[in-house]
């Protein structure tokens, strides 16, 4: 081949590895022209590309190629190349590192191509006088002011404090409603103890009346049910133990013409007797007369049998009717004691409520609307170089990744007097109302 051939494919040879090169040097994204360091928990993607002259192109080193995650100790392991560690180092001194370890484990007379792409940041973290501290997403750019806004704003005090009254308060009203149905229900349980008529209640405050009256209907209802109830079953074992007495006096009125039936036959069969033996009768007037008599005296027995059984059922529904209020009373002895623990529960609950009720009004007091205008500071804590350093920081400052953000509330000492004057508050009669 002559040169003028050899040429023109020196002059494409050149412009290609030239091109090659200004494609990878335009692939670094703008976070790793950074001179930012590497915090634990990023991820990152290395790709190494090196040229073979004999081929006239790039190969991709698919072996150490791939993503890695820098470990808490600022370290990645690399395939062939072991641990390396990145904590002091930015994107450009990593991948100068990385080629020339490379160059000198691979023994190449060209150091390889090694870029870096930054697949995920390690996060940021919010604490202090915020609405939602915790941990969070970090992106390049991000801002005190936004990290902010993450975290669901400066924590408003007097908003919680409000809110924790109300559900106080609402957990307030629902006891007072249980202990309303819990002394109406013991007063049900006294009534039936006592063999009452009728439900004798407490006289219910205004605020309750027409929730009271409707509870009171309720156990009136299922005081007249229950009421109803054992009167059935007594009625029903007295009618059972009355059928019982008129079916012994029948089988005894049996049982006496089954005795007179005996008598008669055996009479009959002396007589028979004594003629078959003087040869006036016949044998078989006997046989029949001893066959009579057999079945008279087994439905005899029959009856006697009938006669115990119904004696012992009317034995057992006498102590049916009898134990009926006994375990009635038993039932209603337990219902009463549970039913009096549950109320002394239910009052003990309800004054451990309302005291929080109290405290967090008293407390609520001291918090000024002006609380919500207080000025933020925000506190910076950074590990650069295996050191943690702390800066004061603005709205704007620009975070780095793994950073901690503290919000603090500036209260000054004035504002605090002010608060603690402003205490004394008609709490009890806060709580009544709300309550209410």
């Amino acid at each position: 081949m002559n040169s003028s051939h050899r040429i023109p494919q020196l002059l494409f040879r050149t412009t290609f590895v030239i091109g090659a090169l200004a494609f990878l040097a335009g692939a670094v994204s703008p976070a790793l022209a950074d001179s930012a360091f590497f915090a634990p928990q990023t991820k990152i993607r290395l790709s190494v590309v090196q040229w073979i002259p004999s081929k006239g192109q790039f190969d991709r080193l698919d072996g150490i190629s791939g993503e890695y995650t820098v470990s808490d100790s600022g370290i990645i392991s690399l395939p062939f190349l072991g641990s390396l560690a990145v904590a002091n180092l930015d994107n450009e001194g990593l991948t100068i590192e990385i080629a020339k370890r490379l160059q000198a484990k691979m023994g190449l007379t060209q150091a390889p191509a090694v870029t870096i792409d930054v697949l995920d940041y390690s996060s940021i973290y919010v604490v202090g006088d915020v609405m939602a501290p915790g941990e969070y997403k970090f992106r390049s750019g991000l801002s005190v002011l936004q990290s902010l806004a993450m975290s669901g704003g400066p924590l408003r005090a007097a908003a919680q404090q409000q809110s924790q009254a109300i559900r106080l308060a609402g957990d307030l009203r629902d006891i007072d409603h249980s202990l309303l149905r819990s002394s109406a229900k013991l007063a049900r349980l006294q009534a039936e103890m006592a063999g009452a008529k009728e439900i004798v209640f407490d006289q219910p405050s205004a605020a309750d009346r027409q929730y009271a009256e409707s509870i009171y209907e309720e156990e009136r209802v299922i005081f007249q049910a229950r009421a109803s109830a054992l009167d059935r079953q007594s009625v029903a074992l007295v009618e059972l133990r009355n059928l019982l007495t008129a079916e012994i006096e029948t089988l005894e009125e049996k049982l006496k013409g089954s005795d007179d039936n005996i008598q008669s036959v055996e009479e009959q069969l002396t007589s028979v007797k004594t003629l078959v033996q003087k040869g006036l009768s016949i044998s078989s007037r006997q046989m029949d007369l001893e066959r009579l008599l057999t079945t008279y005296r087994s439905d005899r027995l029959d009856l006697v049998t009938a006669i115990m059984r119904g004696r012992q059922a009317i034995n057992e529904t006498t102590r049916s009717l009898e134990g009926l209020s006994d375990t009635r009373r038993n039932e209603l002895a337990t219902e009463l004691q549970a039913e009096k623990a549950n109320l002394d529960q239910l009052k003990l609950k309800r004054d451990t409520t309302q005291q929080l009720l109290v405290e967090e009004l008293a407390s609520g007091a001291s918090v000024k609307n002006y609380n919500e205008e207080l000025p933020l500071t925000f506190i910076v804590s950074r590990r650069e170089k295996g050191e943690v350093s702390q800066f004061q920081a603005s709205e704007m400052t620009e975070l780095a990744p793994g950073d901690v953000v503290k919000v603090t509330r500036v209260r000054t000492a004035d504002a605090s007097s002010e608060d603690a004057a402003a205490l004394p508050v008609q709490t009890g009669a806060n709580v009544s109302q709300v309550s209410r």
